[in-house]
């Protein structure tokens, strides 16, 4: 296991309330879907199609500055009854960025996603590219936030074809409680949602969002 795997497995273990890799079973088995870096122009109506085909949902964390582009199809996300997660407003990297300005970034997401939609939200963040540092951690919990990582990773940033993206699914044993990621921004992701989705119907488990586990 890598060292990020582990500081992580370990703030699991210190905050169970406050970060989350993977959701506790359940009497009826399920897993959650999220997706980062929407909403594209492109890819989200698609994915967001597939899902209601499924009767899936899923959990979408949001970049500030792409919502702001995109309000029409954050607000869609939120009506077709799937969560709305904080990725952050510009997508920084917590090792490479001050805390203050990493805060501040996370705080102008959460009100840009809010003011957005029209609603408060659950104050769920995924940090960008997996990435905390302790400092930061302990800033942003202390404002209330849960941080959102994943158990299954699909690797769609680095698988780009889609048999191959399928085939990397089904091999892993995708189980109640796993928390898959996966992002909004590429089309290979798009082609092969419909197979993942009855590829994990096969095992018996049903679809969940964050605030659900």
């Amino acid at each position: 296991m890598s060292i990020g795997k582990l500081v992580k497995h370990g703030l699991g273990r210190l905050f169970p309330g406050t970060v989350l890799i993977k959701g506790r079973s359940s009497p009826q088995p399920r897993i959650a879907l999220t997706f980062d870096d929407g909403p594209h122009p492109d890819n989200t109506k698609h994915i967001l199609d597939i899902l209601d085909k499924n009767g899936a949902s899923a959990t979408f964390f949001l970049q500030g500055r792409e919502v702001e582009k995109y309000p029409a199809l954050t607000r869609e996300i939120h009506a077709r009854g799937h969560q709305i997660g904080n990725h952050g407003y510009s997508h920084l990297d917590a090792k490479r960025t001050h805390q203050d300005l990493y805060v501040e970034d996370t705080h102008r997401a959460q009100e840009t996603l809010q003011n957005t939609v029209g609603t408060a939200f659950e104050k769920i963040f995924r940090p960008p590219f997996g990435n905390i540092t302790g400092t930061t951690f302990l800033a942003l919990a202390r404002s209330g936030f849960r941080f959102i990582f994943w158990s299954v990773d699909s690797r769609d940033s680095f698988i780009k074809n889609p048999r191959e993206l399928v085939s990397h699914m089904t091999s892993l044993n995708v189980a109640d409680g796993d928390i898959l990621l996966f992002h909004e921004d590429y089309p290979h992701t798009v082609s092969s949602l419909p197979e993942i989705l009855n590829y994990i119907k096969t095992r018996s488990l049903g679809f969940s969002r964050i605030n659900d586990f």
